[in-house]
């Protein structure tokens, strides 16, 4: 009965934002029975470690900084406007955002981070080492990410992510800990201070790597007005895709193999104005270009290669809601109309 009522509350919460334009939810399932919140920092106050936390479409607004010192799993209901119409968006609003070393497994789906400042590991150089942090099909609407201070081992995969930088001084800060990004897209958001990065199968718009060493980079798309390595040292780069005619500018020893130079940046994607990502983009490759197939696993250079390809629309991995339809009240027999259509997902 109480995976029974998890789904149903789970269900309810995530639709009900964007169905009936009701207040939205977050339902708190852990070893005891589910409860429901209504303003995150309850719902964080009351989870206990290893708890999961099914956010509805919506703002969730924190006053001042969100402090995560314990493992938590958090599920929204999606990132993109398109994918998510029937829940509406889920995003997560604060000062700043912090994970520290106690949070240290943590995971993050289908949410918006649109911290007014910026995401940090840590409230100083203490607790800056959460590891095994995962962030897939997650949102950073603005801000800097610092993956740790001088020295932190923290280690995080972002999978399907989009980070998106506007201003000044919004870079991702990488730590001496193991950073994956995969299948992700990255726009005006210079990665830079990196000792062990694996990118892979991402678009990286207006930006570079910079300031790192021993990184390893696979299968991704750079369409940086310049060489899209610059300061860094004993990097891997193999089969990308790059605009200009150069990769690597005032570096160290590195190596590259098989990658493609000189691809005019409007001729790279199906649909891109203007070189920066916007959700109407359409960034698979376009027809005919030399990136098809040309992926070091033998698929395509960019999100749509590797044997799980990006996913359009970001959706996260609980069902996908197509159609939802709640009567405003009970019926004769006490029971409350629920109708709700979703979509089975490969992936």
């Amino acid at each position: 009965m109480r995976t029974r009522t998890l789904t149903l509350l789970a269900a309810l919460g995530l639709i009900t934002a964007g169905a009936q334009a009701q207040l939205q939810r977050i339902v708190l399932q852990g070893s005891g029975a589910p409860q429901v919140f209504t303003d995150i920092a309850g719902a964080v106050a009351a989870a206990q470690s290893g708890d999961k936390l099914y956010f509805s479409g919506g703002t969730f607004t924190q006053t001042g900084d969100l402090v995560l010192d314990k493992t938590m799993h958090f599920i929204g209901a999606g990132i993109h406007p398109d994918s998510s119409n029937v829940t509406a968006t889920t995003s997560i609003n604060c000062t700043n955002l912090r994970i520290t070393t106690g949070a240290s497994g943590s995971t993050f789906t289908g949410i918006a981070f649109n911290p007014s400042g910026q995401t940090y590991y840590g409230l100083d150089d203490t607790d800056d080492d959460p590891t095994g942090i995962v962030f897939q099909r997650c949102e950073f609407k603005r801000g800097g990410i610092h993956l740790g201070n001088a020295g932190s081992t923290s280690s995080t995969t972002f999978d399907g992510c989009i980070m998106i930088a506007t201003g000044t001084n919004q870079y991702m800060y990488g730590s001496t800990g193991e950073t994956i990004i995969i299948r992700c897209i990255l726009t005006n958001k210079l990665l830079s201070g990196f000792s062990r990065l694996f990118l892979k199968n991402s678009v990286i718009m207006s930006a570079r790597l910079q300031n790192s060493d021993n990184c390893i980079v696979q299968n991704c798309v750079f369409n940086y007005n310049g060489a899209p390595l610059w300061q860094v040292d004993g990097v891997q780069i193999s089969n990308c895709l790059v605009t200009g005619a150069t990769m690597f500018s005032n570096s160290g020893s590195s190596s590259e193999t098989n990658n493609i130079y000189g691809v005019p940046a409007a001729s790279i994607f199906v649909n891109d104005a203007d070189g920066y990502y916007q959700y109407g983009d359409d960034v698979h490759l376009a027809a005919g270009s030399l990136g098809i197939g040309a992926g070091n696993d033998g698929t395509d250079i960019g999100l749509y290669g590797t044997h799980s390809p990006y996913k359009p629309g970001v959706i996260p991995y609980n069902p996908h809601y197509q159609q939802a339809a709640i009567d405003p009240a009970t019926n004769w027999n006490g029971e409350l109309p629920v109708q709700i259509r979703t979509a089975v997902q490969t992936h």
